[in-house]
């Protein structure tokens, strides 16, 4: 897995790469819900169930997924590192967007 800070880790997340960067990382694996609340946990194995592709981690919790229609971003706030994670996801997304003309 392809270590690297955190703000080289939007590319990454852009083109689904699995990568690590301190506590925010990019993997193709579920492992767990972290600390997600009921309500982001059922969308989390609604969306585990329909086929996830791709997940994106900030000190072990969930929280952006990509599947076959496209990106969740957890709603759900925790920590100001969580939510600066939780913006990285977002610029990533519209890097996404921009890479297929969307």
């Amino acid at each position: 897995m392809k270590q690297m800070n955190q703000r080289d880790a939007i590319h990454y997340i852009a083109t689904r790469q699995e990568f690590k960067a301190s506590a925010l990382m990019g993997v193709y694996a579920h492992t767990g819900t972290g600390r997600l609340d009921n309500e982001e946990t059922a969308l989390y194995n609604e969306a585990v169930n329909k086929g996830v592709d791709y997940m994106v981690y900030s000190y072990g919790t969930p929280i952006a997924w990509h599947t076959a229609e496209g990106w969740y971003v957890v709603e759900q706030k925790f920590s100001v590192t969580t939510s600066k994670h939780q913006n990285y996801v977002r610029r990533a997304i519209a890097e996404a967007n921009e890479l297929v003309g969307a």
